[in-house]
């Protein structure tokens, strides 16, 4: 987990990219950036070591397995992200319900093509 939490940070600090829902502020320089790259790779160069060293096995990973479960944690977000689920934020505008209900599920139908 540790490793996967690097790798995650370091595709951060690689793309610094920003989506239509977020953006990331640049608020740190070239030369800290590069540092912290330098930083991750030693602790999974390390990580890789420590493996070796107390014989731990590599886990098998399914790809298809990862995308199912990753599916399957969209889906349960979108699903709590209904009108009628969102009850914990305040009264749901009943105007707009139906319309933004049909955008969650078409994101939904969108994003359950990730079947194989």
């Amino acid at each position: 987990m540790v490793e996967d939490s690097l790798a995650e940070l370091e595709v951060m600090l690689l793309n610094q990219s920003s989506s239509c829902c977020s953006v990331v502020h640049k608020d740190v320089d070239e030369e800290t950036i590069e540092s912290y790259i330098a930083i991750i790779q030693e602790a999974k160069d390390y990580i890789c070591e420590l493996s070796e060293k107390y014989g731990t096995l590599k886990e098998n990973l399914s790809l298809q397995r990862i995308i199912n479960a990753k599916r399957t944690i969209i889906w349960g977000l979108l699903k709590d992200s209904l009108s009628r689920r969102m009850k914990g934020y305040g009264t749901f505008p009943k105007e707009h319900a139906g319309e933004y209900d049909a955008d969650i599920n078409r994101l939904i139908e969108i994003t359950n093509k990730l079947n194989c």
